[in-house]
C-alpha cells in the first residue's frame, strides 16, 4: 500500500572529481561506527530537471523492522552548513531488508523518474540548490546521534565518513545519475569506497 507522507516537503558514467577529494584511506573524522540499522543508501543531487531534481533513499539493512519516527535527515553544504532538516513523520517503520517497505524515499519538488517501492514516499521542498552536488546528507536518531551519512567533498565534514564520494556534475545531470551503495548496501565508513555513480534507482535495489 502506498503511503504518501506529507513533510517539509549500468550506464557508464564518466565523471572527473576535481579538488576536495581525500585519499581512500583517510580516517572518519567524526568516529562513527558503521551503521547496524539504517543507511543513507542512495542520493541524487541533480538530474534531467536540474539542481532540484533530487532524492534521498534510506534503507533498512537489518532483518527486523526499524521505526524511523522522528528521525531527522539533514542536508549540508560544501562548507558544512546545515541547509535542510527533514523530520520523519510518526508511523514510518521500515521493513526488514529484502521486503516491500524497506526504503524511505525523500523527493524534491522537481524530482523526475519513478519510485519503485512507494510504501514510504516523503515529498520535500528544498530551498536554494537543494542537495548541493558537493554537500552531503546524514540521518540522525531521535536523540540526535548520527546514524549514517555521505558527503561529496572533504569539507562537508559532518555527513562525511572517510573519504568523500564522487560528486555529480553537469555531465551526469542528463543521464539521471545518482550516488549509491552496492546491492548489499555495504557500509565500510568510507564514502569513496562505498558509493559509486550509476543510474538512479529510487525505491529499488541498486
Amino acid at each position: 500500500m502506498r503511503r504518501l507522507l506529507s513533510g517539509i516537503a549500468a550506464v557508464g558514467l564518466l565523471a572527473i572529481a576535481t579538488g576536495g577529494i581525500a585519499s581512500a584511506g583517510e580516517p572518519d573524522e567524526v568516529g562513527i561506527a558503521a551503521s547496524s540499522s539504517v543507511v543513507v543508501n542512495e542520493v541524487s543531487t541533480r538530474g534531467p530537471n536540474g539542481v532540484l531534481d533530487d532524492f534521498i533513499e534510506i534503507r533498512n539493512i537489518t532483518n527486523a523492522p526499524v521505526d524511523l519516527s522522528n528521525y531527522q535527515i539533514k542536508v549540508y553544504s560544501q562548507a558544512n552548513t546545515l541547509l535542510e532538516t527533514i523530520t520523519v513523520p510518526e508511523g514510518v517503520v521500515l521493513q526488514p531488508r529484502g521486503n516491500l517497505g524497506q526504503f524511505l524515499v525523500v523527493t524534491s519538488q522537481n524530482f523526475s523518474g519513478t519510485v519503485q517501492d512507494e510504501t514510504y514516499l516523503l515529498p520535500a521542498v528544498f530551498t536554494g540548490e537543494g542537495i548541493p552536488s558537493r554537500g552531503g546528507v546524514a540521518i540522525f536518531g531521535p536523540s540526535g546521534t548520527k546514524i549514517d551519512g555521505v558527503a561529496f567533498s572533504t569539507s562537508a565534514s559532518t555527513p562525511r565518513e572517510g573519504a568523500a564520494a564522487l560528486s555529480e556534475t553537469v555531465v551526469t545531470e542528463p543521464l539521471a545519475a545518482s550516488s549509491a551503495r552496492d546491492i548489499l548496501s555495504t557500509d565500510t565508513d568510507n564514502n569513496r569506497m562505498d558509493f559509486s555513480l550509476h543510474l538512479r534507482t529510487p525505491g529499488a535495489m541498486n
